[in-house]
């Protein structure tokens, strides 16, 4: 984290009360004492190939640093930049190269930009560089490792290892959002208190025809409205007949939305409507907003998904057309998916999206600090890591299996190791399969005494983090035909063990092939066939005879 930042103010002496359920000897650094107590922040650093994985959130690349702030425990993940974008979840990876490429640059970019800059936010509260959310770029960490299509982000970000967009030297701002509904925005349209950046103007965007969101709609009742207007303020409760948009009236690029009735007239810009009902109609009619959608979700990801609509009234009922979603601002990612399918790259999206910036290599290997969740009251971790306190020492050298960590108040948490944690590791197979298929899968029966990392071999199992007691994984048959010794170690705080099982792995058993025409085989089996013609006439005229 940031030193000397704001979120000095949220720590105070702080301390990490290390309560555990089971008997557990710290091992003293140095020769020191057994610590009882460790100032934050504490570090989970991995010391094997597993991924830390945090349950509710994600599985994570890379050293995990846990703080006690004054509202909750704070994870922040610290990793190197191009690692960091392997675990952006911005587009699908299904998408055309091109367009992951553009994103993967763009991504790039806005990093670089938002290193360069005093943390603003909660990156100021909290003092991490980045958050993980859409307010900055959604991070996943190595979540994508688990999708079949991962590995095509994954090469669009090797592909342009260092490529940025620069204006007059530098990264820019490289804002980009879903889909702009067919024009994006000047920047200064959609954040006044910025200005404008001559690189963020205003370009059409006409090939976002793919995005379910180019156009969207909504329906409201008049009763419903007038519920959530009257909830909001903005209406006494007196009929409502009649809602529509006109010009904005503070010279917006959206539009003002005029609620009428006999008694009362009330006037809301689109932004207004979109950020206080929007909200309140989710909360108080779920059932029906966000509107169904053709989305993976069945909805509308918000009630309004942009500002950009307009509203008319129709035999009672209010119906809202709109298009896009997002701030609109800079590159639309529905539009550069829509471009790279006609054939454009990343580098033609990039500088369509940003007027006047242009591709560059920019050399460096900067870290990241990226802060994954605040206010938490606790923390799962599962995975191998080593555990340090604030300074790089050495709290715990090996620590395995799932701890939690509970937020106690200000400055203090509570660590509790797994289940069998700091006991001798002992190992049994309990059950295993004797012979297998090529390429078959076969499952493994363990026991463990203690928590511990498992690999086997050979195989294309993954190595894993097993809890004591009884677990089991898949091992995957070699190709090759033969006896196979598999080799299961676990790795414990307190020891390893190695057990051996033999596997006979055997070809798959296929029909004999019929002998080729010709000769005596080939008579006789003509000779067969005709055969089995003349019983299948005769069967067929018995049938059709007996159905009369």
């Amino acid at each position: 984290m940031r030193c000397g930042s704001a979120a000095s103010h949220l720590r105070g002496g702080v301390a990490v009360l290390l309560a555990f359920a089971v008997a557990l000897q710290w091992m003293p650094v140095s020769g020191a004492e057994p610590l009882r107590t460790l100032e934050t922040p504490m570090r989970l650093v991995p010391i094997g190939p597993v991924e830390t994985k945090v349950a509710g959130l994600h599985r994570f690349f890379g050293p995990l640093e846990i703080d006690a702030a004054s509202d909750g425990l704070v994870v922040v993940n610290r990793l190197p930049l191009e690692r960091y974008l392997l675990g952006l979840n911005e587009v699908p990876p299904e998408w055309p190269r091109a367009a992951l490429q553009a994103q993967a640059i763009a991504a790039r970019t806005y990093a670089l930009w938002t290193l360069g800059r005093p943390p603003a936010g909660s990156a100021e509260a909290y003092g991490f560089d980045i958050c993980a959310s859409t307010d900055c770029q959604v991070f996943s960490g190595a979540d994508l490792l688990e999708d079949p299509e991962g590995r095509r982000w994954f090469d669009a970000v090797a592909a342009t290892k260092g490529e940025v967009v620069i204006y007059g030297g530098e990264p820019i701002l490289a804002r980009y959002h879903s889909v702009s509904g067919g024009r994006t925005l000047d920047n200064s349209q959609a954040y006044p208190d910025e200005g404008d950046f001559p690189y963020l103007k205003s370009v059409p965007s006409p090939s976002e025809d793919a995005s379910p969101l180019d156009r969207w709609r909504v329906s409201f009742t008049l009763d419903d409205l007038r519920s959530l207007i009257s909830e909001a303020g903005w209406w006494n409760g007196s009929e409502l007949t009649e809602v529509h948009t006109i010009g904005s009236g503070s010279e917006q690029h959206y539009p003002d939305v005029v609620f009428e009735g006999p008694a009362e007239r009330a006037v809301r810009d689109a932004q207004e409507v979109r950020e206080v009902l929007g909200g309140l109609a989710a909360r108080r009619f779920p059932a029906r907003y966000p509107s169904l959608a053709l989305m993976s979700s069945g909805r509308l990801p918000e009630t309004f998904p942009s500002n950009r609509f307009e509203v008319s009234t129709e035999s009672g009922a209010v119906r809202v057309d709109g298009r896009g979603w997002g701030h609109g601002v800079g590159m639309s990612q529905w539009g550069a998916h829509g471009l790279a399918l006609r054939g454009w790259g990343a580098k033609q999206i990039l500088e369509h999206y940003y007027t006047g910036a242009r591709v560059s290599n920019v050399p460096g290997s900067q870290m990241l600090e990226v802060g994954v969740a605040t206010g938490l009251d606790s923390v799962q971790a599962t995975g191998a890591f080593r555990l340090e306190d604030g300074d790089g020492r050495t709290v715990l050298p090996r620590a395995v299996g799932r701890w939690a960590i509970s937020f106690e108040g200000s400055g203090v948490a509570s660590l509790s190791p797994p289940p069998g944690f700091g006991r001798p590791l002992r190992l049994a197979v309990v059950s295993a399969p004797r012979t297998l298929r090529t390429g078959a899968k076969g499952t493994f029966a363990l026991r463990l005494s203690a928590p511990a990392e498992v690999r086997t071999s050979p195989g294309a199992t993954e190595t894993f983090v097993a809890s004591a007691g009884s677990n089991s994984f898949t091992w995957r048959a070699p190709d090759k035909p033969g006896r196979y010794r598999v080799e299961v170690a676990a790795v414990g705080s307190r020891g390893r063990e190695t057990k051996v099982v033999e596997v006979e792995v055997v070809a798959p058993q296929s029909s004999s092939p019929l002998p080729s025409p010709g000769g005596s085989q080939g008579v006789a089996l003509i000779g067969v066939a005709l055969g089995l013609a003349l019983m299948i006439i005769g069967g067929q005229a018995l049938v059709k005879e007996t159905r009369r």
